[in-house]
Order: C-alpha cells, then structure tokens, then sequence
C-alpha cells in the first residue's frame, strides 16, 4: 500500500517539474517534447493527470498539486486504504477492529518494524485478509469443495478466525504453546529485573518455576499457581502473581491471545474474571491487588491501554517483542493446520 503511494506520489511529482521547469531548461524540453509524442500508459504527464484526477475524485477538499509530496503520499495511502475496508472479504480485518480502542500504530507495529521474514509477514497479512485458502475458502470463493467444516474438529467452518483463535481441537495445546511462550517472556524480563538468578541467557530458553523468590525473601513470583483462599473462588489461577512483600501490593497478571475482534472485550473480562479474587487477597494478605490483562490479538491487534497496563509489570517490557512472539506463534499454528 505504501509503495503503490509512494510510485503515484512520485509520478505527479515528476509530472509538476517538467510542466514548471520545460522553459528554462533545453533537456526539460526535450523530455516534454518526447512526452507529448506517448500514449497514457508511457507518459508520466498523461499518467500524472489520470491519478490526479482520481485522486480529486476521492476527496475534492484541495489541489495534489498545492500540497506538496509528503501530503499527496498521505493522501494516496488514504485512498488505498479506504479502497482495501470497503473490499467485501479482504477488508473485513479493518472493519471489524474498533478504532476509538484500537492502537492502530501498536497492532502494525510488527509489520513497520521488518522484524520477521517476509514469508512469516505475507502469511499473517494474507489471514489478515482472509485471503489463505481454508476449506472455507476453497467452498465458498472457489467452488472447488464441498464441504466447509473444520478438518480437525468437524464442529465449525474453517475459517482463519476459527483457525487461529476458536478451534476446540487446537486449544487444547497449540493455544496453550503460544500463550505460554509470550506469558514466558513477560516471566523472564520480570526475574531479570527483581535480581532472580537465571539459568538461560535469553527468554526463549526460559522454562519458569512454579515459584520464584528475590531481593532476600521481598518479592515472590508465582507461575501458574492456584491461589489458597478462605472461600471457594473458581478463578484463582492467573498465569503470573508479583507479590512485593516490602510495598504490601501484588500484581495478578493473565495473558490471552484472543481472536482480534474480541481483544476488548477479553481485556474486560480478564479484569471482571479475578475481581472476587483480588478483594480476598486485599482481605486475607493485606496487600493492595490489581489485575493486569496482557491481551494480544492472533495477528497482532493491540488495544490503546496495552501499553498502560504492560507498564505497570515489573521490568520493561516492549510490545513489539511480545506482539511478534503471539504472531510467530499464530504462523506456526496456520502452517501446521494448512500445509
């Protein structure tokens, strides 16, 4: 989308300097002279005015030619992209992320960043898109199957959603691997931070324990471990407790990689989930408790309170790196259900 901007914007930017400078400079001349003899698809004047005038077109508020070429790129990109959401199937990605909650710069932060090889990038813009070919697909765009259901469960149509984010035959450890590594991530950076003594050099490498203490005793973190309460309370097992004894407080984190469409409503869901859990804990350890959802979409989609409440985590945490550890995770589940 950025480079077909960049060429349109380039070519009205060419077009402008020979129609302003053709008389005062003899080879600017001739380029004119040789311009006016080529048909549409060789001019770059003829060109130039075909994608002004559709530009005029999409929006009829100013002049391209007034604007400069940085604003005629943004202009250009703006076009794309309103032509890319309105498309039926391949726009529905934009369409459905809710754009007052939303981080539009976070969710493609892994794309402008070229941290991942190209095909891992053209993989998860294709799902983006809708545009891999699930059985789904091939059924109803390509007419070559009959039958849509999920090759794994058979319970559900095969889409891309259904595929990264709702299949009960993948959640039961595909899902589980890829919430585990980025919940790993956030354990290392945590125990790098407190002064916790690491057997690995990388978080990669990093297998967490049940049960980590620092600082002489001060900090205890907890994985994956249920929380003994005085009442019977369903959701008592989050997948990270930070508990400061020194500063009487004590962070309930819990990851998701949840399908995009639903990371809102997932992060508020988290926070309801441990409510009757964070009140006990104030009440029996005397320490002020919050919880803090870690909600990434399967492709990457980030709310705007990502970034509030990662940090309030121990540690920096950067969320280019947990978003590409969720959508390595999402290709590596994609590849191995369609390949």
């Amino acid at each position: 989308m950025q480079v077909e901007a960049a060429y349109k914007a380039e070519i009205t930017s060419i077009a402008e300097c020979l129609k302003t400078n053709y008389k005062i400079d003899q080879f600017v001349i001739i380029v004119k002279n040789y311009e006016s003899t080529q048909p549409t698809m060789n001019s770059i004047i003829k060109t130039a005015a075909k994608i002004t005038e559709e530009l005029s077109q999409a929006n009829k508020k100013s002049d391209a030619k007034q604007e400069g070429i940085q604003h005629t790129k943004a202009r250009f990109r703006e076009v794309l992209k309103n032509n890319w959401k309105n498309k039926v199937m391949h726009g529905q990605y934009l369409r459905n992320i809710d754009r007052q909650l939303i981080s539009e710069e976070d969710t493609f932060l892994w794309l402008s960043k070229g941290d991942l090889k190209a095909e891992t990038e053209s993989e998860i813009v294709a799902a983006q898109d809708q545009a891999i070919q699930t059985k789904y697909y091939a059924t109803k765009i390509l007419n070559t199957e009959r039958d849509s259901k999920c090759r794994l469960c058979q319970q559900f149509d095969e889409t891309i959603d259904h595929i990264i984010s709702a299949c009960p035959i993948l959640a039961k450890e595909q899902y589980i691997k890829r919430h585990d590594r980025v919940s790993a991530q956030l354990h290392f950076n945590i125990c790098k931070e407190t002064g916790v003594q690491l057997d690995k050099n990388h978080w990669y490498q990093h297998v967490p324990k049940s049960v980590e203490t620092a600082q002489e005793g001060k900090v205890t973190i907890l994985w994956n471990q249920q929380v003994q309460t005085d009442r019977a309370i369903p959701n008592n097992k989050p997948d990270i407790i930070i508990r400061d004894n020194e500063r009487r407080t004590c962070m309930l984190i819990d990851v998701a990689i949840s399908g995009d469409r639903n990371v809102i409503k997932k992060e508020a869901e988290k926070i309801l989930k441990y409510k009757d859990l964070t009140i006990e804990m104030q009440r029996m350890w005397n320490v002020k408790t919050n919880v803090i959802p870690v909600m990434i979409g399967a492709t990457g989609t980030i709310s705007k309170a990502f970034r509030k409440y990662v940090s309030n985590i121990t540690a920096n945490h950067e969320v280019k790196e947990l978003q590409k550890t969720a959508i390595l995770g999402t290709a590596h589940i994609l590849r191995k259900v369609l390949t």
